[in-house]
């Protein structure tokens, strides 16, 4: 039996290089590549590995992020990189291994047998899931992942005006329409920056810098009005931390 491995890199070198050297070790089968960060959520989805090699800077979604999107989830993770200056961040939070670009076979077997000893245990690394919660307290969402038709699209934060809540859905409010979301909308509000969205009612998350004022509307509520016209009612539970937020106050 051999684990299954995704291989994500946006270079096509990289990942003939990965997959050569996997091709070496018996342990290990390659099910899948991925050249960006929303192509490997996908594959993810698609192929459940247990094993990410994943690259750092990546187009659409970094690595970081497309760990931050997997959450509890992920598999177990190799970070294969060039850049060395996320080192010290990626230990902090107890990644497997670290593989500076250019490594060898050697090097790579290495970070392979912590990782069959891990997988053979049964139970993965109990520091991945530190890992992704690490990665969220330290850097908020900046771009969401939605579904646009038959395809995927990378949507900034900074250009999403709300964020609504409809059953098991979260509509993504755009420049250009509203797209659905599957991630719950409490556990999505715990990954944004406080500074720039906040919770104005049970179903509803408001940029802040999309807000152009605030009307009364009756029994302690309000009227939040945005940029492009469209109002929303700021529920009096939110009234005090939306006004703390909205003029920055402690």
């Amino acid at each position: 039996m051999s684990w299954r491995v995704l291989v994500a890199d946006d270079e096509v070198p990289a990942r003939a290089k990965l997959r050569r050297l996997l091709a070496a070790d018996p342990r290990f089968a390659v099910v899948a590549e991925a050249a960006d960060g929303a192509a490997t959520l996908e594959q993810v989805a698609a192929h459940r590995p247990d094993l990410l090699c994943l690259d750092i800077q990546m187009p659409r979604l970094t690595g970081f992020e497309v760990l931050q999107s997997l959450g509890p989830s992920a598999p177990l993770t190799l970070f294969a990189t060039a850049f060395d200056q996320y080192a010290l961040q990626a230990f902090e939070a107890h990644a497997v291994d670290y593989l500076l670009k250019p490594f060898d076979g050697r090097r790579l077997t290495r970070a392979l047998d912590r990782c069959a000893a891990l997988l053979a245990a049964g139970t993965g690394d109990p520091a991945q899931g530190a890992l992704c919660a690490s990665l969220g307290q330290r850097a908020p969402l900046r771009r969401l992942l939605v579904r646009r038709g038959e395809g995927l699209t990378v949507v900034p934060l900074d250009q999403v005006s709300r964020l609504r809540a409809d059953g098991k859905q979260v509509f993504v409010h755009g420049p250009d329409g509203a797209w659905p979301l599957r991630q719950p909308l409490g556990s999505l509000e715990g990954q944004l920056d406080p500074a720039q969205f906040a919770r104005v009612h049970r179903g509803d998350l408001v940029n802040l810098a999309f807000v152009v004022r605030l009307e009364p509307y009756g029994h302690g509520d309000g009227l939040l009005v945005l940029k492009d016209g469209s109002a929303l009612v700021l529920s009096r539970s939110f009234r005090e931390r939306f006004l703390a937020a909205w003029t920055g106050r402690p």
